[in-house]
């Protein structure tokens, strides 16, 4: 009986100890590599969006109130660019050489609204990139493109009001010339910005890159995009405006300095330039923190911080798409009454109004004529 016993006894005791040894070595193998120190799971909660978001470690708030704000700028910036082409289009007061690159401007905000955007909204509300490593190039892409586009057009407006004001008679850009300054920005930055695919890309982890790899390559070509794309237009730009404010400020304290160049700068001139000041001002600030993290930034590996990072450039480069509509309305009376004249052109009460007026307006001046 004593022998049966504990027989039994070792044959029970042996699995318990095996059971206890399992338990207990469970915990050391179920931990993540760095990177991914994710917390323990609610029972029952073992979907693919709860797993990434703890990937990415950020909390619930922090994803609604990313989400949130990406929204609202998605919205402003594709309302209120597509006004802008809109105006632009359909009312003649706007119908300027400077609103061609003001249009480009427009429809590259409206590019990176579109194709850019919802897809980094996605992956924040989603918590994993779940699109594809192709996508995840494009989306990228998009970004570099239009940021270097729209530095260039810029530059390219500075030239046109420098000329303008500085210099009217010995270069002016007309519409052919101010076409094809626009399609060498875009052309030049498609083939500038290539190597992008290259370098983003979507690992194993279902993540699409947000930065530059920390390799030779990457700092290389991190480096030639802040000078190519930003230190050099940025210097430029600045250069020329201080040229077209000293010269300005000189006709409006010396009066013998105006009849002597004959060349008095008319108020909505200068209005303008205080708009594209403006307008210079925000863009650069706002695209200044995306090259220069590209450089400089947190590892990959820590998802939270370069998460927050990410986050936190996306925001500031996408307000500057939402921005410039707003900034048109504010400086800009053409582009306020071409609003209105867009707004009212199906109603025809205004559009027998200013019929009346301009045919009022046409018998006068043949009256005084005759």
């Amino acid at each position: 009986f004593t022998h049966s016993m504990a027989h039994t006894s070792g044959s029970f005791v042996l699995p318990t100890l095996l059971f206890l040894l399992q338990n207990k070595s469970y915990p050391e193998t179920s931990i993540p590599p760095d990177g991914y120190k994710m917390m323990v799971l609610p029972t029952g909660s073992s979907t693919s969006k709860n797993q990434t978001v703890l990937q990415y470690e950020l909390r619930p708030e922090e994803t609604a109130a990313a989400s949130m704000v990406l929204a609202v700028l998605w919205l402003i910036s594709i309302l209120g660019n597509s006004l802008v082409c809109l105006v632009i289009h359909r009312s003649r007061r706007t119908q300027s050489t400077t609103n061609y690159f003001v249009v480009s401007m427009a429809c590259a905000d409206l590019l990176i609204s579109v194709t850019s955007m919802p897809f980094v909204l996605f992956q924040f509300t989603y918590g994993r990139w779940i699109l594809g490593n192709m996508m995840c190039k494009l989306v990228r892409y998009i970004q570099y493109l239009t940021s270097g586009v729209q530095v260039y057009v810029l530059l390219s407006i500075c030239v046109d009001r420098f000329y303008t004001i500085v210099y009217p008679l010995s270069f002016k850009v007309s519409r052919e010339k101010a076409k094809k300054m626009i399609l060498a920005s875009w052309l030049f930055d498609i083939v500038f910005a290539s190597p992008v695919f290259f370098f983003y890309g979507s690992n194993s982890n279902d993540h699409c890159n947000y930065f530059l790899p920390i390799s030779w390559e990457g700092a290389i070509y991190g480096i030639i995009h802040l000078l190519v794309v930003f230190l050099v237009p940025s210097f430029l730009i600045t250069l020329l405006y201080q040229k077209v404010i000293k010269y300005i400020w000189r006709i409006g304290t010396d009066g013998r300095t105006v009849r002597r160049t004959m060349n008095i700068v008319p108020r909505t001139k200068v209005k303008t330039i205080k708009m594209f000041l403006m307008l210079n001002s925000v863009f650069l600030l706002s695209w200044f923190p995306f090259c220069l993290v590209q450089l400089w930034h947190p590892e990959e590996k820590d998802y939270r911080k370069s998460s927050l990072v990410f986050l936190a450039i996306t925001w500031i480069s996408f307000s500057a798409s939402a921005s410039k509509p707003i900034l048109y309305s504010v400086y800009n009376a053409n582009f306020r009454r071409g609003m209105k004249e867009t707004f009212c052109m199906s109603a025809m009460k205004c559009y027998r109004s200013n019929a009346y007026t301009i045919t009022t307006s046409s018998r006068i001046a043949k009256k005084n004529h005759i």
